[in-house]
């Protein structure tokens, strides 16, 4: 069996070393193995349920959650967001194809002649420009909102990220790399907090497990009031690693998700979703 990064990292070994195991690493024995942890750390919490986040490890948190989405806070976002795209329909099919509940599904993926990661919401501005239309801002407003109507359009879908190129490969191995890697003036990695410290808190918060972390994107967090990106969560994360954040978008962040969502593979989509 193929050495991966979480083995190595179970053992002890410096995120040199691991970088230098990346040759070996194969991304599909990374992700089994990933499952197999949190089976062996929770045996009672079904790997279904990740696509939760950090509600899983708490029965009055997963109360709580149910109740907001009775009637979720994003619902106008995503009548927004509709509206959005039928404004522009016939730029955004052209890009994506008629069916919408087919367009979430496909992203992140990895296109061979940029050999670069192409996410969703980097897409739908690619899209945009294209067609001599104005780019929306990253982030937040409304290019979030677009994203929200097609990931609740493809609400049930199981993510389906493929690797089957060297130049994907390497992507995941960027995206991993960065993950395990420790940062900024706390020397936090994120897999400290969210994979060997997932379901314990840091302060009042409940840290949540990679494993789930792309399906409920974007979301609507009561800290920020409003719909955001998985991008703009990872700025967000890595300010509180004391880490100067990476711009949306960037091959940094791109790599990330592309790491994150492979490791969901076979996990429903929930977007948009609810956080604090």
């Amino acid at each position: 069996m193929k050495k991966t990064l979480l083995v190595a990292l179970a053992l002890g070994a410096t995120a040199t070393a691991t970088v230098s195991m990346a040759a070996s690493i194969d991304p599909e024995q990374s992700r089994q193995d990933l499952v197999k942890y949190f089976k062996a750390k929770n045996p009672n919490i079904d790997i279904s349920a990740y696509k939760d986040g950090a509600y899983i490890y708490s029965a009055d948190k997963m109360s709580q959650f149910k109740a907001v989405m009775e009637f979720p806070p994003y619902l106008d976002a995503i009548d927004a967001g509709e509206a959005l795209y039928n404004k522009d329909k016939a730029v955004y099919d052209k890009c994506f194809g008629s069916d919408v509940t087919k367009v979430r599904v496909m992203f992140p993926r990895f296109d061979e002649k940029t050999q670069q990661v192409e996410t969703l919401e980097g897409q739908i501005n690619q899209c945009r420009t294209d067609a001599g239309l104005k780019p929306f801002k990253w982030k937040k407003g409304d290019i979030a909102k677009l994203s929200a109507f097609y990931a609740d359009q493809a609400r049930g879908q199981k993510i389906h990220v493929v690797i089957n190129s060297e130049g994907a490969k390497k992507a995941f191995l960027e995206g991993e790399k960065f993950f395990i890697t420790p940062h900024g003036q706390l020397n936090l990695s994120c897999a400290k907090c969210h994979t060997y410290n997932a379901g314990r808190k840091a302060r009042a918060n409940i840290l949540s497990a990679n494993l789930g972390h792309t399906t409920g994107f974007p979301v609507f967090r009561a800290k920020w009031q409003e719909l955001g990106t998985l991008h703009r969560r990872y700025g967000g994360c890595n300010k509180n690693m004391r880490l100067k954040p990476f711009k949306a978008q960037s091959e940094v962040y791109r790599n990330l998700e592309f790491y994150e969502a492979y490791m969901d593979n076979g996990l429903e989509i929930n977007g948009p979703s609810y956080r604090e």
